[in-house]
């Protein structure tokens, strides 16, 4: 999209929101990763005091705990609104996550156990 936007005329002073296709949970996300790469995947959301344990085991520094938790605790409502940005800036649709996933999925380490 950016390429279109930096190419063409027309969008001197736009704002735009741009988004994927699909609103997605971290869940579906680590789903779509697990079928891109035929991978058992699942997701498990740990809660404050095993993020803590996690973060302290892993030595990242306790100061910044609290905002890290915070940050998750208060994402915007917003960040699940899906735009049509893309297709009205570019004339087509945006790629779905599954398959960002699978076109990256080397990435990932395809069929690694």
């Amino acid at each position: 999209m950016l390429a279109t936007v930096l190419t063409r005329g027309g969008h001197a002073g736009q704002r735009y929101v741009v988004t994927g296709p699909e609103a997605l949970t971290p869940a579906d996300k680590v789903s779509a990763i697990a079928a891109a790469t035929g991978r058992e995947l699942r997701f498990t959301e740990l809660t404050d005091a095993q993020a803590r344990r996690q973060w302290r085991a892993e030595g990242w520094p306790e100061e910044g705990f609290a905002f890290l938790l915070d940050m998750w605790a208060t994402v915007p409502e917003s960040v699940a609104e899906v735009t049509t940005t893309v297709e009205r800036v570019v004339g087509r649709p945006p790629r779905t996550f599954a398959a960002w996933a699978t076109a990256h999925a080397d990435a990932f380490g395809r069929g690694v156990p």
